[in-house]
């Protein structure tokens, strides 16, 4: 059986990252091939390519520092516990969901273990940030040019590469045997930097039904009322306030996962019933049992979309942010034609009526699905596929 090495974002706690990784390595055990998730561990700076752009890159990531340095957040016992909770949580789910999990210390033995592979893939979440234009891993220079190599849905996160990234990129993308990304936005700025063939494809989420997720992850039920699910990991008091007031209106309890991501001042008191340390398990699950969702997170969308959720998404940072990445909700939202579920911060939400017609949402997600599975296919399959 051949096999792919797979580069992914696998080591955090958000549910989104563990929950794309470990739909990564499943569909392409699915689709036949041996699967290793390679965790790499840098040891000097030869991951670093070296070009003068590199020392422009380190001064505005200096300049940033000085300019833009974060107030130290000084947790409350809740949000300490929870944070700890959700490392456990997220160790647990690695343990019991990730497979073959190989480490390589150091870019000699990672480039070494590459020989092995028949193909190496990298793929979605936010792979592909300006300043990964820089590295051997995550851009697979560390992988040689005889071996297959994939990208698969990988995110740029952003809507525009900075200048003193783009030749740096245009060095790595070029070496892609099969370019994917996750948003047309990606797209765009590949394609304003090199002249190569890039297909826009789902997150590997959706490549899994409504069903088949039930398969990976059983369902359980969480809660006895009707509740509205709140997935929020920015810290907007406003929309939190937004979301009191809709469930207020439609008799719903609240649900809410405390985020590991920031804090806000009614984090504990705006929901009926606040969960802390939740598993990726039960961030799927809260989703299937609630009668609404609102969240400002792109998988926090996905899955309202695959179980068929009547949901509302809120940017997470202000649109005049320079280091705002709400492409990736554009872009889900314009693929769905579901624009009119995203609330902006002065937009009140005064009823439930609009209601999502699924019917509709479905048609396109099976059309998406299976062209992306023909692409990954045809990827892994080194083009056989007709």
């Amino acid at each position: 059986m051949k096999k792919i090495g797979l580069c992914l974002a696998f080591k955090g706690q958000n549910y989104g990252m563990l929950l794309q990784a470990f739909a990564t390595q499943q569909i392409v055990k699915r689709l036949g091939y041996e699967t290793e998730i390679i965790d790499y561990q840098r040891t000097n700076l030869k991951h670093i390519r070296f070009t003068p752009y590199l020392l422009v890159f380190y001064w505005k990531q200096l300049l940033n520092k000085l300019t833009n340095r974060k107030k130290v957040i000084e947790l409350d016992e809740c949000h300490k516990i929870n944070l700890e909770k959700r490392k456990e949580k997220a160790e647990e789910f690695r343990q019991e969901h990730l497979e073959n999990i190989v480490k390589c210390i150091g870019i000699d033995e990672l480039e070494k273990n590459a020989e092995k592979y028949d193909g190496v893939l990298v793929g979605s979440d936010q792979q592909w940030l300006p300043d990964v234009a820089f590295s051997n891993f995550r851009t697979l220079r560390f992988v040689p040019d005889h071996i297959n190599k994939i990208s698969y849905a990988t995110s740029l996160g952003v809507s525009t590469y900075p200048h003193y990234c783009k030749s740096s990129a245009k060095n790595f993308l070029e070496r892609i045997d099969y370019c994917s990304v996750r948003e047309q936005e990606g797209k765009n700025i590949i394609n304003s930097i090199c002249n190569i063939d890039v297909k826009v494809v789902l997150d590997p989420t959706y490549l899994f039904t409504k069903e088949e997720w039930l398969d990976l992850i059983p369902s359980r039920k969480m809660f006895e009322y009707p509740y509205l699910f709140c997935y929020f990991l920015g810290n907007s008091d406003q929309q939190k306030q937004k979301a009191r007031k809709f469930a207020d209106k439609n008799n719903l309890k609240i649900v809410s996962i405390l985020s590991n991501e920031s804090t806000s001042a009614l984090d504990l008191t705006y929901a009926d019933f606040v969960v802390s340390g939740a598993s990726p398990e039960d961030f799927i699950n809260w989703i299937r049992g609630a009668k609404f969702v609102f969240t400002d997170s792109f998988h926090g969308v996905a899955f309202s979309i695959i179980n068929e959720k009547q949901f509302y998404v809120f940017y997470r940072r202000r649109l005049d942010s320079k280091t705002s990445r709400n492409s990736r909700i554009d872009n889900i939202l314009r693929t769905f034609e579901l624009n009119n579920r995203l609330i902006l911060d002065q937009q009140d939400i005064s009823n439930n009526e609009n209601i999502i017609d699924y019917h509709t949402v479905n048609e396109i997600l099976n059309d998406k699905r299976a062209m992306s599975l023909h692409f990954l296919k045809n990827a892994l399959d080194r083009g056989n596929i007709q």
